[in-house]
């Protein structure tokens, strides 16, 4: 942190006091990049550009050139829990899609490119033909990665009476994809070239 503590003048302009948060915050990158890189690696360098944008929108918010320092670094400690939250809903999801395509006999190693995308496109119109408990613990759990607990609470539910529901959507599901693709799906949905269900993709 710099040693100045010289307070930004009240006098100053808008314009004035957004410059000297500039430069402040300009003056310690190569520290805010180290904090980031320790923990995010790579995408360091685009957090701390989206945690500048935020400062200069809030330039006017600052004193002091430490005041704008202390603040930003809980700027960034925020980004970087957003981060590491999104990265672990991606993984929950495609861990939850994995255990849709098992849970419907399909293998998983031997998926196409691009099979997420398909999964949600193909399923989400007939997911919506389920009973609404069963169509939304599918969306939640299935193709959302939340945990089975969290949906249930949710929901209103137990978690054994959810993953009972669970399990029960689960084959419905598989039953009307048998009569929606017809052979293939009893074979391989992933491989199908069927027309798509008119349904909005989740």
């Amino acid at each position: 942190m710099p040693s100045g503590g010289n307070d930004i003048p009240s006098s100053a302009t808008p314009r004035q006091r957004a410059e000297e948060i500039a430069r402040v915050l300009n003056a310690e990158r190569s520290a805010f990049k180290a904090f980031l890189r320790a923990r995010v690696g790579d995408e360091a360098e685009d957090l701390l550009q989206s945690g500048l944008i935020k400062a200069m929108a809030h330039a006017g918010d600052f004193s002091t050139p430490e005041h704008a320092i202390a603040w930003f670094y809980r700027v960034l400690r925020n980004a970087i829990i957003d981060h590491y939250r999104r990265h672990d809903v991606v993984r929950r999801r495609d861990e939850a899609h994995g255990t849709l395509l098992s849970s419907l006999g399909e293998d998983i190693a031997a998926a196409p490119p691009g099979w997420e995308k398909q999964i949600c496109a193909c399923l989400g119109g007939i997911i919506a033909t389920l009973p609404a408990r069963q169509a939304e613990l599918l969306r939640r759990v299935d193709l959302a990665g939340a945990p089975v607990q969290d949906a249930a609470r949710e929901l209103g539910l137990t978690a054994n009476h959810a993953g009972v529901i669970l399990h029960r959507a689960r084959r419905e599901l598989r039953k009307k994809l048998e009569v929606f693709c017809g052979a293939c799906a009893a074979d391989a949905c992933l491989d199908c070239h069927c027309e798509k269900f008119g349904g909005d993709p989740l």
